[in-house]
C-alpha cells in the first residue's frame, strides 16, 4: 500500500564572503524561489496531517466504532468498493483497517491470508472462510459480536415519602438474529410453515413467545423450520439459518462436505463468475477452489460454467448439469 512521503526541506548556506558582485541579487532570487516551493510543502504536509487526525465536525455516527476498535462479524463476506488487497493474517489485517480513516471495514480469507480493505461497505453475507470488520454497522445484516452498547436514561430519584414499588419481571425486548447464509442448522423442527421469505421466517420464531431459538429457511421450498435449539452448521445451498443474538455462536459440522448434483437443471441468478469449462467435473473443480463459492451450473454446448454464491431456485434447463455443496 503506498503511504505519504515525508516533505523534505531544502537548506541553503549563507553565500561566501568573496562571491561576485553581481551575484548577490541572483542569490536573493534563489532563496525566495526554494523558500516558496519549502513552504508549499510544508503547508501541503499540515493540511494531509489535519485531514488525518482532526475528526469531521459533528463527530462520528451513532452506529459506527472508534479508530481503533472495529464491529466484528466472523464467518462473514463483505461487498462493496475494494481500495486495497494485501496478504498477511487476521491480526495485521485488522490492524491495518484500525489505522486508516478512510478504511470502511475488512474481510480476511483463512484459505490464503488474502486481506482485502474497503473504502466503503455496501453489505455482508455469510462465509464459513471469512472473518470480516467494520467501521459501521452493516445495514440489513445479523449484528456484530461486539454490538454498540444501548444508551440508557438515568432514572429520576423518588420523591419524598414515595412508596417503594415491588419489582416487577419484564420480558426481554425482541431479540434479534445471527443469520448465517448457506446453513442449515442440524436439529429437529418444533414446527414447519410456510413462508415466502427469510424476513417472514425469521419474524415467525421472533413471535413465538420465547420458545423458538432458531430456524431455518428452505429458499428453494418456501418453507420455515422454527427450533427450539440450536445444533450444527450444515452446508446447504438452499438455507439460510438464524441463531437468536444472545445464544452462544452455532459449531461448523466436521462432516465431509459433497456436491449434489441436479441434471437438466439450472440455477437462477447471474452469478458471482463465469469460466470455460471442458466438463462438469472441471466446472465443479472451479467452484471448489473459490472460498464463496456454494453452486455452479454447467452448459456443456456453450462450454459454459457459472459459478454462485447464493444460487437462486432452480428451473428445467436442457443441457444444463448444475451441482451444490452440501453437509449431512
Amino acid at each position: 500500500m503506498s503511504q505519504m512521503n515525508n516533505p523534505q526541506v531544502l537548506q541553503v548556506s549563507e553565500p561566501p564572503s568573496d562571491m561576485h558582485p553581481a551575484c548577490p541579487r541572483r542569490f536573493a532570487d534563489r532563496i525566495r524561489q526554494l523558500s516558496g516551493r519549502t513552504v508549499g510543502l510544508l503547508i501541503g504536509f499540515v493540511v494531509a496531517f489535519a485531514a488525518a487526525v482532526v475528526p469531521p465536525a459533528g463527530g462520528r455516527p451513532a452506529n459506527a466504532q472508534s479508530a481503533q476498535e472495529l464491529f466484528r462479524y466472523p464467518q462473514t463476506f463483505l461487498n462493496g468498493a475494494v481500495s486495497a488487497t494485501v496478504s498477511v493474517p487476521l491480526e495485521a489485517c485488522s490492524k491495518l483497517c484500525s489505522a486508516r480513516s478512510g478504511c470502511a471495514g475488512f474481510d480476511h480469507s483463512s484459505h490464503g491470508g488474502v486481506c482485502r480493505l474497503f473504502s466503503s461497505v455496501a453489505g455482508a453475507q455469510g462465509s464459513q472462510g471469512h472473518t470480516a470488520g467494520t467501521r459501521s454497522l452493516v445495514t440489513g445484516y445479523h449484528p456484530p459480536v461486539n454490538p454498540p452498547a444501548s444508551p440508557q436514561a438515568a432514572e429520576p430519584p423518588p420523591e419524598p415519602g414515595e412508596l417503594e414499588e415491588e419489582a416487577v419481571a419484564v420480558a426481554p425486548p425482541s431479540g434479534s438474529f445471527r443469520r448465517f447464509l448457506n446453513r442449515d442448522i442440524k436439529s429437529k423442527a418444533a414446527e414447519t410453515r410456510q413462508a415466502d421469505n427469510v424476513e417472514q421466517c425469521e419474524s415467525m420464531c421472533r413471535a413465538s413467545e420465547s420458545w423458538c431459538r432458531a430456524f431455518t429457511y428452505d429458499a428453494w421450498n418456501r418453507k420455515c423450520f422454527l427450533k427450539e435449539r440450536q445444533g450444527q452448521l450444515l452446508m446447504n445451498a438452499r438455507a439460510t439459518s438464524g441463531v437468536i443474538s444472545g445464544d452462544d455462536m452455532p459449531p461448523a459440522s466436521s462432516a465431509a462436505p459433497y456436491f449434489e448434483y441436479f441434471n437438466g437443471k439450472a440455477f437462477s441468478g447471474n452469478g458471482i463468475r463465469v469460466l470455460s469449462a471442458r466438463s462438469r467435473n472441471e466446472c465443479e473443480r472451479g467452484c471448489s477452489a473459490l472460498d464463496q463459492c456454494i453452486a455452479f451450473g454447467f452448459t456443456q454446448s456453450q462450454q459454459r460454467c457459472v459459478l454462485f454464491d447464493k444460487p437462486g431456485e432452480y428451473s428445467s434447463s436442457r443441457g444444463t448439469d448444475s451441482g451444490a455443496i452440501r453437509q449431512d
